[in-house]
């Protein structure tokens, strides 16, 4: 019987079938591309992190191992217990590479070795002599102007496998030659690499007497925790042993908030397409009510029909499934090969991984698409079942086709009560699971209150009102079953719609209010290498000072600390803080003055994320280790922050320098003095000794860029939103075509009581017009709803920063008056047929 009914369906009406599982295959496949491409990201990430660490049971590091160094003194330390095997120590930075015009390419990854220890731990960083004619040099690894080179830094720098003699690279403001020696045989670290002589890299890198981290490989038998915990407090404060996994997992944090925000985002289409297979489930009911009937009277039971109906449901969700997931995988290997993994966030910049996947994805995904078809079949198949077969066998009774046991209100009270109550529980694991669940809560709650609302509403219309409006008014009154397909389509489509909409708008509002506080200075200049390590030297800041036109220059200073071995490191800045200066950050609250007047400690000005990972509240004292000592300092403020999500902590210039003596400059932030041509200041850099190895902005072109990279970030959310969209017009266009189908009867007979085709077609409208405008308000007050839960709940959760609430008026009653057009739309067009023969002749039949 399931096959008969699964392929008389199918033959009858293909293009509802294709239009289930093309609803199904969307979703499905955005859910699985966006999977694959971050998780083939994070994999790369991961093994790159592997490789790098080679057979290494711990990990000494620092803030992050290729910026913030720490003293080479601990090495000592390490290699003085007995029970560590190994102690391999290693410097690394990101250097760019220049043509001998100068011009920028990808930048490489050097790494310094002690060679006879990585030999141990890391054999293929051990370099090879290309040149066989030359006689051997047995110290060719140990001079300080080698390196070797693997296979992708050759492709990078000469599209070949033979690379040139030399490399020339820039350190800070710096140029500075290298000799080509060899090449090192690691295929399976893709990124450009180029290895070399430790004592050689700290001259290089200016990080003579630091290390980036250091590799251990301990004695057969040693617990690790045991050690960790007898070598941790011997060690300077803000270095911790870790893990490979833990460092695997450190590498997946930082984007992690992101990616599942977006794996959400990207399933709210297979949700819409859930709601597609309902609406055209329930239309094939309709269709099919006599078959059935027909089927009930040869024996078939209740129970067996709804089964049937159920895995049909089910089957068209596998199709759609399997073709979904075929999909998502094909479109992100074409993305990863085209475009990198990077989807706007700027965590994957760069990273060109293979689309990577196994068995479990798929299953995951398709069962994804085989729920989406059970839960879609559900109801109607109920409905099927539910029908008296004597009733439905009558020649073209439509009565009660289409109906549905509406779920009581205190079902959707209670769901909304849930939704409230979640809404104060915590994060789990830094995840806003919860937000989500009550976010769920919510969506569901209102969709099943919105038929009753939608009655309550309808029952208001005024008698004064016209025939034609009334009769419609009426019958979406009186039949709440139909009426709950329709308006559960708009209800939810739409609200996801606003929900984001609002979010996204009060994100980049609040953006640019950030933006136009922190860039009081009139250009910013950085080298034009990025990262902590590649600073400006002293000279080339005091001559920066000394330009013509210029009436102050603030010196910035970022390092990177760790305050927890288990996540992300935080980032230190040091720069003047003046009044004015604090009067430029968006600061949220501060401690009282007198009572830090009162501590005498050095004070910190520290982000939202500092407090919700850290606990730094305004007016507490707190331990920070610099430069490998632990200083207590007082916190004097918390200030909004979007470019760091897991925290910063600003301290005074002189107060760092005094606690460090680190003079080194990341940034310098210039204001010009008033009349002067902010173009000729900036030709003025340019021009400068070594001003082509600075990056000098303009910072309305900096704020523009910023914005710039902001609609970048959401342009992958934008293209989710309206695939969801379209999923979920296509299945209120079903619902109409399923009423108007069963109310072919009652068309009729308005037809020979002389009803015009016109007015057949108003009343049609008028429907959707109704049904459009009452989903588009109660749409409109869900959608708020759930934005605010984005806003306050999932935002700070995911990412520990604030926003404030703008709501765009004008886009929401274009969006609104869109919405109930295109219902009105739908409801003409999709009931063609009721203005048609067919449906005078139902009257004749049933005669």
């Amino acid at each position: 019987m399931l096959t008969r009914l699964f392929i008389a369906s199918i033959r009858a009406n293909p293009g509802r079938t294709m239009l289930s599982v093309a609803g199904i295959v969307l979703g499905v496949a955005l859910g699985s591309a966006v999977h694959v491409i971050n998780q083939s990201a994070i994999s790369e990430m991961q093994q790159a992190s592997r490789t790098l660490s080679g057979d290494a049971d711990l990990s000494l590091r620092g803030g992050r191992a290729s910026i913030s160094g720490f003293s080479e003194d601990v090495l000592e330390t390490l290699r003085s217990d007995e029970r560590i095997a190994v102690a391999s120590p290693t410097v690394e930075m990101n250097l760019v590479p220049e043509d001998q015009a100068g011009s920028k390419r990808q930048s490489i990854k050097f790494i310094g070795i002690d060679i006879f220890q990585a030999a141990r731990l890391q054999p293929g960083f051990v370099g090879q002599v290309s040149d066989k004619n030359s006689p051997p040099d047995r110290f060719a690894a140990l001079r300080p102007n080698h390196v070797f080179l693997n296979h992708a830094a050759q492709a990078l720098l000469t599209g070949s496998a033979m690379p040139p003699p030399t490399l020339t690279v820039q350190v800070g403001t710096e140029r500075k030659s290298l000799n080509i020696v060899g090449k090192i045989e690691l295929p399976q670290f893709k990124e450009p690499l180029a290895v070399m002589d430790i004592a050689g890299a700290q001259l290089l890198f200016n990080q003579v007497g630091n290390l980036s981290r250091i590799d251990l490989r301990l004695q057969p038998g040693v617990n690790i925790e045991t050690l960790r915990r007898d070598l941790l407090p011997n060690l300077p404060p803000g270095l911790n042993l870790i893990t490979p996994q833990q460092t695997d997992e450190q590498s997946a944090a930082v984007s992690r908030a992101y990616r599942i925000n977006l794996t959400v985002l990207s399933l709210v289409a297979l949700f819409t397409g859930g709601f597609l297979v309902f609406s055209t489930q329930s239309l094939s009911v309709v269709q099919r009510r006599t078959q059935f009937a027909l089927y009930r009277t040869l024996g078939v039971t209740r129970r067996e029909l709804m089964r049937a109906l159920v895995t049909e449901g089910a089957l068209l969700g596998a199709i759609g499934g399997a073709l979904g997931t075929a999909l998502g995988l094909a479109v992100a290997t074409f993305a990863l090969k085209k475009f990198g993994a990077d989807l706007g966030s700027g965590f994957f910049s760069g990273v060109a991984p293979e689309a990577e996947w196994h068995i479990g994805i798929i299953l995951f995904f398709v069962s994804l698409g085989i729920a989406a078809g059970l839960v879609g079949a559900w109801l109607p198949a109920q409905q099927a079942a539910a029908e008296a077969p004597a009733r439905a066998l009558k020649a073209n009774d439509e009565a009660g086709s289409g109906d549905v046991q509406l779920p009581p209100v205190w079902v959707g009270l209670s769901l909304l009560i849930l939704s409230a109550a979640l809404l104060v529980a915590p994060a789990i694991d830094g995840i806003p699971w919860t937000a989500y669940a009550s976010i769920a809560s919510m969506l569901f709650g209102v969709i099943t209150l919105a038929p009753k609302l939608c009655a309550s509403a309808l029952s208001m219309v005024p008698p004064s009102t016209s025939f034609i409006s009334q009769l419609a008014a009426r019958h979406i009154e009186k039949s709440p079953g139909p009426a709950a397909a329709a308006i559960t389509g708009i209800v939810t489509s739409f609200s996801l719609m606003i929900a984001m909409l609002i979010m996204v708008v009060s994100f980049r509002a609040s953006l640019e209010d950030w933006l136009t506080g922190v860039l009081k200075a009139d250009i910013y200049v950085r080298s034009a290498l990025p990262g902590e390590a590649n600073a400006i030297n002293t000279s080339t800041g005091e001559a920066l000072q000394a330009l013509a036109g210029v009436q102050w220059a603030d010196v910035l200073r970022y390092r990177s600390i760790s305050l927890d071995g288990n996540r992300p490191p935080v980032t230190l800045i040091a720069r003047p803080l003046r009044e004015d200066v604090l009067a430029s950050l968006t600061m949220l609250r501060r401690a009282d003055a007198s009572e830090i007047a009162r501590t005498g400690l050095p004070v910190i000005w520290v982000t939202e994320a500092m407090v919700d990972l850290y606990g730094f509240e305004a007016g507490h004292v707190v331990t920070v280790p610099i430069e490998g000592v632990a200083r207590k300092l007082m916190v004097g403020g918390v200030w909004r922050d979007y470019a760091r999500s897991y925290g910063a902590i600003t301290i005074d210039r002189n107060t760092y320098i005094a606690m460090t003596g680190d003079t080194r400059i990341n940034d310098m932030a210039i204001s010009i003095k008033p009349g002067t041509n902010r173009t000729g200041v900036l030709d003025s850099i340019r021009t400068m000794p070594n001003g082509d190895r600075l990056e000098s902005i303009d910072a309305a072109d900096i704020r523009k860029l910023s914005l710039s990279a902001f609609d970048r970030s959401f342009a992958v959310t934008y293209a989710l939103e309206i695939a969801a969209i379209f999923v979920g017009l296509a299945g209120i266009s079903a619902t109409f075509s399923a009423q108007a189908w069963s109310r072919r009867r009652e068309f009729g007979m308005l037809r020979h009581l002389g009803v015009t085709h016109r007015e057949i077609r108003k009343l049609l409208g008028t429907e959707g017009a109704l049904l459009g405008a009452i989903g588009a308000l109660i749409g409109l007050v869900l959608g708020f709803a759930i934005a605010l839960v984005l806003i306050f709940v999932v935002n700070r959760q995911s990412f520990h920063w604030s926003m404030e609430l703008h709501i765009p008026w004008l886009a929401l009653a274009i969006l609104s008056v869109t919405l109930v057009a295109l219902t009105v739309l739908s409801a003409v067009i999709s009931g063609r047929f009721a203005v048609s023969r067919q449906a005078v002749m139902a009257v004749k039949e049933d005669a």
